[in-house]
C-alpha cells in the first residue's frame, strides 16, 4: 500500500513522468524536438514498468544531412520514490540505418539519462553517442526547471527551463536554450528559442 500510495504521489509531482524513457506499463509515447536544423522524433511503448520499446529517428542537416531510423530499447535502471520527490536513471541502445549525402549503412544509439524532480524544480542529465560509418559522436544535455506555481494532475502546469546542449559535431561551444513547458492532462509541449535565435519546440503526447 506505500508503495501504491508513493506511486501515485510521484505521478502528481509535475507531469514530467511523460518525458522518461520508460513510463508505465501499456503506455505509448510519441515525442518529437525540433529545431531549423535538427530533429528528434520518437514512438515508444512500455510494455513492462522498467523496459520500453522505442522507433526513433534523428536529423542533423549540418551534419552532411545525416538522417537515420532505428529500434531499440530503453531501460529503468534505478527508481527513487519519495513522497515528494522522485528520481531516476535510464540506460538505453538502438540500432538501425543512416544515410547522409555520400552514405547510407548502418547506424545505432546509446544513452544515459538520469533526473530528478520534485514539485517545484528538475533537473535531467543525458548523454547520447552515435555510431555510424566507424564514427562515434557524443552529445551532452542537462537541464534545469523551477515551477512558478504548484498545480495539480488536470490543470495546466507551466515550467520556466533552461537547456545547455553540446553536439561535437556541430559546434565547439555550448548551445543555451531557455524555454517553457506546458502540460495539460496526456499532452505536453515546449517552446522557446536560443542564445544564437534557433527555435526549438518539443511535443509529447501520451496515451
Amino acid at each position: 500500500m506505500l508503495k501504491l500510495i508513493l506511486l501515485i504521489n510521484s505521478l502528481s509531482l509535475s507531469g514530467l513522468v511523460l518525458a522518461h524513457p520508460v513510463i508505465y506499463k501499456d503506455g505509448w509515447v510519441y515525442q518529437g524536438s525540433f529545431m531549423p536544423k535538427m530533429a528528434d522524433i520518437s514512438v515508444s511503448y512500455t510494455f513492462n514498468p522498467r523496459y520500453a520499446i522505442t522507433m526513433n529517428s534523428n536529423r542533423f542537416e549540418e551534419l552532411d544531412n545525416y538522417q537515420d531510423y532505428t529500434l531499440g530499447l530503453n531501460v529503468l535502471l534505478k527508481r527513487w520514490l519519495n513522497q515528494n520527490s522522485q528520481g531516476n536513471v535510464y540506460l538505453g541502445a538502438h540500432l538501425g540505418q543512416f544515410e547522409d549525402f555520400d552514405h547510407r549503412g548502418e547506424a545505432g544509439h546509446a544513452f544515459f539519462m538520469a533526473d530528478w524532480e520534485d514539485r517545484e524544480d528538475y533537473f535531467v542529465f543525458k548523454s547520447k553517442r552515435y555510431f555510424f560509418q566507424e564514427k562515434e559522436i557524443q552529445d551532452f544535455m542537462v537541464r534545469y526547471g523551477v515551477a512558478p506555481y504548484v498545480a495539480g494532475m488536470n490543470e495546466l502546469q507551466t515550467w520556466a527551463i533552461v537547456q545547455a546542449y553540446y553536439f561535437e559535431a556541430q559546434s565547439e561551444s555550448l548551445l543555451l536554450t531557455p524555454m517553457l513547458r506546458f502540460f495539460y492532462k496526456n499532452v505536453l509541449w515546449e517552446i522557446g528559442s536560443s542564445t544564437t535565435g534557433d527555435s526549438f519546440i518539443n511535443l509529447m503526447i501520451h496515451y
